[in-house]
């Protein structure tokens, strides 16, 4: 080899070895967590199916209510970041109020707000958390959030009028009635978020509420004579995302 090769050489290996060193210390953005560029914004998005099949079948035919909150992990406080009209407004058909509803989510929010009792009408939940409640097969529900934060996110739903065997309108043997007509019991699901630009979670069943429990047992496991309540959601994911993305007026 003469010395001219050799000095290629050498000038090409000086240059590799250059690469090497800036790939060391540059975060590559195909293989990374995208960090939000200062000044950006950061958004939560829900991907949720739910099964219209399952709805017709209730008594109202009706999508379920829900809500969405956050929890911190260390002080425990909470942050309502969406529920569906009926409840957060109070806005209940043939009812002032329907304690059944939601029960967990209405313990949450008097914790979150120091209030007391149901959102009603001329007491509402804000609008900025307050959405229509989703007719459409698939949905999305988009909030900004803060980047780099933690939570415990957890979801809330029940399917009013929705009878089976053990939960029925009218229990001849016993003589009672479901007034309220909440049929199966609300249903939570749970997981935990880191907030990355790219993160996908998968939340998954949780429990079902007990609105007669204190507010540290509400939450019970899941009863096997709880049926169709648990495949009203075909899916649900959550992504972080840096773009916000398109969501339904």
């Amino acid at each position: 080899m003469s010395a001219k090769q050799k000095n290629v050489v050498l000038l090409i290996l000086i240059v590799v070895a250059a690469v090497l060193v800036v790939r060391m210390f540059v975060r590559c953005p195909f293989t990374c967590p995208m960090k939000p560029k200062a000044g950006g914004k950061t958004f939560i998005e829900f991907d949720i199916q739910q099964d219209k099949k399952i709805i017709s079948l209730s008594t109202f035919s009706e999508p379920p209510q829900m809500a969405i909150w956050l929890e911190e992990p260390v002080s425990h406080k909470y942050k309502t970041i969406y529920v569906s009209y009926r409840t957060g407004t109070g806005d209940m058909v043939g009812k002032a109020e329907c304690p059944g509803c939601l029960p967990l989510w209405f313990e949450i929010y008097n914790r979150e707000t120091g209030k007391k009792g149901y959102p009603k009408p001329d007491n509402p939940a804000p609008a900025a958390v307050t959405g229509a409640t989703p007719q459409e097969e698939k949905f999305k529900i988009v909030r900004e959030i803060e980047a780099g934060s933690k939570w415990i996110c957890w979801m809330e739903m029940n399917l009013a009028g929705d009878f089976n065997e053990k939960y029925q309108e009218y229990n001849a043997e016993a003589k009672t009635a479901d007034d309220d007509f909440s049929g199966q019991p609300p249903l939570v699901y749970r997981c935990e978020i880191e907030v990355i630009a790219g993160k996908k979670y998968v939340p998954a069943l949780y429990g079902q509420v007990d609105m007669r429990k204190p507010f540290e047992q509400m939450i019970q496991p899941v009863s096997p004579d709880v049926t169709t309540a648990k495949e009203v959601f075909k899916s649900i994911e959550i992504s972080i995302s840096t773009t916000e993305p398109n969501q339904p007026k």
